[in-house]
C-alpha cells in the first residue's frame, strides 16, 4: 500500500492511521483521490465520507485519473458518504460506534472478496459542534490501538481542520499517529505514542473524574 502526496510517495502497512491536518477544504481531495485510485487498482475497497462539495471534489479528481467512478460505485468497491447521520447515533458522536462502522466495513468488505479497504474521512466536517477534545482523542486512540496494533487489512485517513482545533489537542493528535500529512509534506512520526496505554490513561483519567464527582 501506498499513500502520495503532491508526488511524493510513503509505503505505508496495512493498519496505518493517517492524519491530515488542512487549513482548505480542497486540499483533502488531491490526497484521498489518488489514495483511493491505488486502492481500487488493488483490489480494494474504499469509502470517502465528508461534505457533498468534497465528495463532488474527490470524484472529479478521480475521474481526472482516469477512474470510472460510476462503474466502481456500481461494483460496490466505492462508497461516497455525505449524510453524516450515518455515522452518528442519533445526532451525537460516539468514538467507538464510528470504530465499530469501520470494522463493520472492513468485514463486509472481506465477504464481499475485497484485499482490504481504504476509509477516508473528514472528521472535521463529521465532529462540528457535536465532539468534545476528549472524543477526539478517544476515538483517535482507540482506532490506532485496534487498526495498528492487530495490522488490520485497512488504510484509515483522517482529516482535520487545523484552524479550528485548540493548539493543545493538535499536539495529542500528532502523538497518535505514526504517519501525518500537514500541507505539501508527508512524513513518520519520531514522536508517536504507544496508543493502548495513551488510550488506558485517558480511562484512567475518566475514572478518577468520576470518583470525584461521587464524592
Amino acid at each position: 500500500m501506498d499513500l502520495s502526496v503532491e508526488g511524493k510517495s510513503e509505503r505505508i502497512p496495512p493498519g496505518s492511521h493517517i492524519l491530515q491536518l488542512y487549513n482548505k477544504v480542497s486540499e483533502i481531495s488531491g490526497v484521498t483521490a489518488r489514495l483511493i485510485e491505488v486502492g481500487l487498482a488493488s483490489s480494494e475497497k474504499c469509502l470517502f465520507a465528508g461534505s457533498p462539495t468534497s465528495c463532488a471534489e474527490v470524484e472529479q479528481g478521480l475521474t481526472k485519473a482516469g477512474v470510472d467512478v460510476a462503474a466502481a460505485q456500481e461494483a460496490g468497491q466505492l462508497v461516497f458518504l455525505s449524510e453524516r447521520d450515518t455515522l452518528l447515533v442519533g445526532k451525537r458522536f460516539d468514538p467507538y460506534h464510528l470504530l465499530s462502522t469501520h470494522q463493520t466495513f472492513i468485514a463486509q468488505a472481506l465477504r464481499e472478496g475485497w484485499k482490504a479497504v481504504r476509509i477516508s474521512m473528514d472528521m472535521s466536517w463529521l465532529t462540528h459542534e457535536i465532539a468534545t477534545p476528549e472524543q477526539v482523542l478517544k476515538y483517535e486512540a482507540a482506532s490506532d490501538a485496534v487498526f495498528t496494533f492487530q495490522n488490520a487489512p485497512i488504510i484509515a485517513l483522517m482529516h482535520y481542520d487545523y484552524s479550528k482545533l485548540p493548539g493543545a489537542l493538535v499536539v495529542e493528535m500528532l502523538k497518535l499517529h505514526p504517519i501525518a500529512v500537514v500541507g505539501k509534506f508527508i512524513k513518520r512520526n519520531p514522536y508517536y505514542l504507544n496508543s493502548e496505554q495513551y488510550l488506558l490513561k485517558i480511562l484512567r483519567v475518566n475514572r478518577e473524574k468520576n470518583r470525584v464527582v461521587a464524592v
